[in-house]
């Protein structure tokens, strides 16, 4: 039933062609292989990749031919896990923009990168999202296979050494950020809230600020990826808005819904983070950071939450 009611669709779809008998045997093998439900959408998204229509308005056989010669791939990349048919997408976008193209060292280096990520313990969830923003972003900025894959090679190494901090132990006593509130999550999470601690506790108040900034940011913009409204804070050229438009959107941005007391200090560590980083004759001081401890404890714990990490 399922293979006569397929089968009707898109003939219906491709009139004023019809399947012949070579097109119905190869649909049948297609509709074999995939539940009713993931061919029809699959069905929906090749019409509207393929197909074209001449000055008339007349849909073009050689439209209609390459159609059916890509709904079998578009349903076994639709029937994949979100991670696998997110690199699918990755390569075949590759493929379109650079000039050269090796699809196996290319599979290669995005399973080494996968693998990497998930021995620092991030989730699936974490890595579909880095792909879709991070990895997609480097696909569109390069120029060239050697230029992507470099890049990811030296990714991929960076990722491998996220840990090595940890051999040689961050003394820190949780002072601003309690080791309860990071202890379960990525490895490059807890070592910046380590090394906050860390410098706090050791009379480094100027890494302190610029440390509680970094942490503070690289959260917001994991808090916008989680909430699938990562746009709202790219410019034109791929890249992230200052932290400055970042906050100053998540203050009005109903997606994310931050608390009021969250919107009203975030301003604070940023001031702090760039006094630090920019101004030559300023030197933090403990008495700048120890009355909002409490404040920032708050935040990075809610953005936590906001970003999908607990």
């Amino acid at each position: 039933m399922a293979h006569k009611k397929i089968e009707t669709i898109i003939n219906d779809k491709i009139s004023p062609y019809s399947l012949n008998e070579r097109g119905k045997a190869e649909l049948a093998q297609t509709i074999r292989k995939y539940p009713y439900e993931l061919l029809i959408e699959c069905i929906d998204i090749g019409i509207e990749r393929y197909f074209r229509y001449d000055e008339k308005g007349t849909l073009t056989q050689e439209s209609v031919g390459k159609f059916l010669d890509k709904l079998g791939g578009i349903a076994y990349n639709k029937s994949q896990n979100p991670i696998d048919q997110e690199i699918s997408h990755i390569k075949n976008k590759c493929k379109k923009i650079y000039a050269y193209w090796n699809d196996f060292k290319a599979e290669d280096i995005l399973a080494r990168y996968i693998l990497a990520l998930r021995k620092s313990d991030w989730t699936d969830n974490q890595i579909l999202k880095d792909l879709e923003t991070e990895v997609n972003r480097l696909s569109s900025s390069s120029t060239s296979w050697s230029q992507w894959s470099a890049a990811m090679e030296k990714w991929i190494e960076d990722i491998n050494h996220w840990g090595d901090e940890d051999s040689i132990s961050i003394e820190q006593d949780g002072t601003i950020l309690p080791s309860s509130i990071f202890e379960n999550l990525s490895q490059n999470i807890q070592s910046l809230c380590k090394q906050i601690n860390a410098s706090y506790e050791n009379n480094l108040f100027d890494c302190t600020a610029v440390m509680m900034r970094r942490l503070l940011e690289g959260l917001l913009v994991l808090s916008y990826q989680n909430f699938g409204v990562e746009k709202e804070i790219t410019e034109k050229n791929g890249r992230h808005s200052t932290l400055d438009k970042i906050i100053k959107n998540a203050e009005q941005n109903t997606e994310l819904a931050l608390s009021a007391n969250t919107r009203k200090d975030m301003a604070i560590f940023k001031g702090l983070g760039n006094y630090s980083a920019h101004k030559i004759w300023y030197n933090s001081t403990q008495q700048d950071i120890k009355p909002h401890i409490l404040k920032y404890r708050v935040i990075i714990e809610e953005l936590m939450y906001k970003a999908g990490l607990k």
